[in-house]
């Protein structure tokens, strides 16, 4: 059975972008375009994975990741945030959110990808948002 990815990003071309590298690395890509849409998704589906963008209209992807966080059928799943205002390093701004990774929307594709399999198959150590 292919691993679930569920894509919360509300710019169509790059999630397009996303899906397609993430679906030829041979995963299973739920896209949705909005806060709003993922958590009437994850009330019947769960991913194995949640790949979201933080500054999004309505449900943004900071109260999405608190919101799986809080959940306990939810809580153990990877959540990353992509945003085009993190310094890929990370930020002090976002250290107070519980997402396992932060990054730029300007990493190259490739390394999301990388980062997604090492979150599955269980390497959530290392920096998170903060650098802690």
């Amino acid at each position: 059975m292919a691993t679930k990815v569920l894509l919360v990003e509300d710019d169509p071309d790059f999630r397009a972008v996303l899906a397609l590298a993430l679906e030829l690395h041979g995963y299973l890509v739920r896209q949705v375009a909005g806060g709003h849409e993922a958590l009437e998704l994850l009330s019947t589906e769960q991913p194995d994975i949640i790949i979201s963008d933080l500054e999004m209209n309505g449900v943004d992807g900071r109260a999405l990741c608190k919101y799986a966080r809080r959940n306990s059928t939810l809580a153990h799943i990877p959540f990353v945030i992509l945003s085009a205002f993190v310094d890929p390093v990370g930020s002090s701004s976002l250290a107070d959110l519980p997402a396992d990774r932060c990054l730029s929307k300007l990493v190259p594709v490739s390394q999301l990808v990388r980062l997604v399999d090492d979150l599955l198959n269980g390497s959530r150590g290392g920096p998170r948002p903060g650098g802690t």
